[in-house]
């Protein structure tokens, strides 16, 4: 009776302490050789899921759909500070998207999530996504893009834009925000240097788009539309989605649908008891978001 008792006692602790795992939040500081990546990760258990935040943005802007996703996914969600953004360091001497990528990787060692992984990308996260994937096709499982930057879009007249349209905020952005200065110094050798990655086919992707891309001219929307266009029609994995009445930050906008498209993803990764109760807790979300809807 009692050895009895003690093994209740001691899967019940175990239970307590699995669940207060789940959820639990940490920010951490990786050293990745000469420099800090600031990593903010909400600890669960599954495939985890990397979230690259847009060209000006930090980790912060996905504050709002965490905690959503993680009661929904119970899985571990990662957000960092790509380098001179956030609490993340810069060096001055080592930047560009490859070094990005690069710096990112040996961080992912660090904590312990280099292996099979889920990305999330937004805007110029994109191409961040898309070159890590290209480095790692065995281990990215799915890749949720966001109004998300794509190489073909990235032509020499739009990069004349980009130039022309930052030209005078340059000086400013050196002195006050270095990560913004490079990463727009950097644009024509990132342009390149992704003009130059395939993308693995056998990665599924949902590539959801705003209404409203964020860019005054037509032709630019236009051209920013046919090249989404373009890319989701290239394999039958990929299922492009316009997000109707939406801004470039579609995941403020309408949040509910920037969730269930990253729990779809997630699901692809688990069993059939698994995604039995994935489906629950993610019918539930959507009732409380449904209802919450209906609020005057």
């Amino acid at each position: 009776m009692l050895a009895k008792r003690f093994i209740q006692a001691t899967l019940f602790l175990s239970y307590l302490s699995a669940s207060f795992a789940i959820g639990q939040t940490i920010d951490t500081k990786v050293d990745v050789g000469g420099n800090q990546l600031n990593f903010h990760i909400v600890k669960g258990h599954g495939t985890p899921i990397l979230f690259e935040a847009g060209g000006g943005d930090d980790s912060t802007v996905w504050n709002g759909i965490l905690v959503p996703l993680a009661d929904v996914t119970n899985t571990t969600l990662i957000a960092y500070d790509r380098p001179g953004f956030g609490k993340s360091g810069f060096d001055r001497n080592r930047h560009g998207i490859v070094n990005g990528v690069s710096d990112l990787e040996k961080g992912l060692k660090a904590l312990g999530y280099d292996g099979n992984i889920i990305l999330v990308a937004h805007s110029l996260g994109g191409l961040y996504a898309e070159l890590y994937a290209a480095r790692h096709p065995d281990r990215v499982k799915s890749i949720v893009l966001i109004d998300a930057t794509e190489s073909c879009f990235l032509t020499p007249e739009q990069l004349d834009i980009t130039e022309k349209t930052y030209k005078n905020r340059m000086d400013d952005f050196k002195a006050h925000r270095p990560g913004v200065y490079y990463l727009l110094s950097d644009y024509r050798s990132m342009a390149d240097v992704m003009r130059k990655v395939t993308f693995p086919r056998s990665i599924p992707v949902i590539d959801i788009v705003s209404e409203h891309p964020p860019f005054p001219s037509e032709a630019e929307r236009t051209r920013w539309e046919r090249c989404h266009q373009q890319f989701a029609s290239a394999a039958k994995n990929r299922e492009g989605i316009l997000a109707v009445g939406t801004g470039h930050y579609i995941f403020h906008d309408n949040p509910a649908l920037v969730i269930n498209a990253i729990v779809k993803a997630y699901a692809d990764t688990l069993n059939s008891e698994q995604r039995s109760s994935l489906l629950e807790r993610s019918l539930s979300f959507n009732i409380k978001e449904t209802n919450l809807k209906t609020r005057p």
